[in-house]
């Protein structure tokens, strides 16, 4: 079925709302937050239940509901996330952690409301968040569980298929969101590989490269080794593909579960990975014989001679 376009802006008042009512006098530290995280950026945390719902017959109110939560969980998780990194101004980091507790509890009364405490929903929720605060913990983290990092968007979907009478499609949705997230993820950490390094953060892309860790000690190693792998050997477009690869299977998966607004993003997102791997590769290899032509002079560009036996 078609699926009409969700109102951003009657969610985001609905939003502002909820924090109006639950944050005090840290509102607008909370409202900054809600800013900075917009609809275009971060897709599947403001529509997926939307998504899911509307194809799935859901009540209009009720997928809306459930974008509203799933929207204050994503404001709390990124100030949460912001604390840990060290990201947080000093004045506000006791209003972040305010915050970040208010709003992740408000969160939870789109489920409150529609979910009896025995209702699975609460230790699939329980689980998702513990997986994503390991996958949060760079010591433990590697390719296989990037898609830990968006754990939580799994639950909004999952309650989806509660309230639609579609438990029988969880395994399904289950597979096409790990290969989603695990895709957003690591194009994600692509991205975020140079801030992640000056930060002295763990990062998966420079971990596929590099076996150092990732402290200041070896920032300028680590960046050194990873420019030399985006300049020769096209670690950026390799990256990119396995990018694009899982979330082509995503959509795919998207396509048989009768959600096609995903499997659309989904396809669309998997050929804006694959063409920017290529457009990276080809300024990597420019920047190369750009640094050869100017370390090398002219050498570069002349035929070798030939060796005669």
């Amino acid at each position: 079925m078609d699926v009409p376009d969700l109102d951003v802006a009657s969610i985001t008042a609905a939003v502002e709302a909820r924090a109006a009512a639950t944050c005090g006098d840290d509102l607008a530290l909370a409202i900054r937050t809600l800013r900075r995280l917009p609809p275009a950026r971060w897709a599947l945390e403001w529509q997926l239940p939307w998504w899911l719902g509307r194809a799935w017959e859901l009540e209009p109110e009720v997928a809306e509901a459930l974008v509203v939560g799933n929207v204050l969980g994503l404001v709390a998780i990124r100030l949460r996330d912001d604390l840990d990194d060290g990201e947080v101004p000093r004045d506000d980091v006791e209003g972040a952690r305010r915050v970040s507790t208010v709003l992740f509890d408000a969160a939870l009364d789109a489920y409150r409301d529609r979910f009896q405490p025995t209702s699975p929903i609460w230790p699939f929720l329980d689980r998702a968040m513990a997986e994503f605060r390991h996958a949060s913990d760079g010591r433990a983290l590697h390719a296989r569980r990037l898609g830990g990092r968006a754990a939580p968007l799994r639950i909004g979907a999952f309650a989806v298929c509660l309230l639609s009478g579609r438990s029988y499609a969880r395994s399904g949705l289950k597979a096409c969101l790990d290969h989603a997230l695990a895709a957003l993820v690591r194009y994600d950490q692509v991205c975020d590989w140079e801030a992640d390094l000056e930060a002295g953060r763990w990062n998966a892309f420079v971990a596929s490269l590099v076996d150092r860790p990732h402290d200041p000690e070896h920032r300028a190693a680590n960046r050194s080794a990873v420019l030399a792998a985006l300049m020769t050997r096209g670690a950026a477009r390799t990256e990119l593909e396995l990018v694009a690869t899982d979330s082509a299977a995503a959509a795919h998966l998207a396509g048989r579960l009768g959600c096609a607004p995903l499997a659309a993003f989904l396809l669309d997102y998997a050929s804006r990975a694959s063409r920017q791997g290529e457009a990276l590769d080809a300024h990597y290899r420019m920047a190369a014989t750009t640094a050869a032509q100017i370390f090398f002079g002219g050498l570069v560009g002349r035929p070798t001679q030939e060796v005669r036996t």
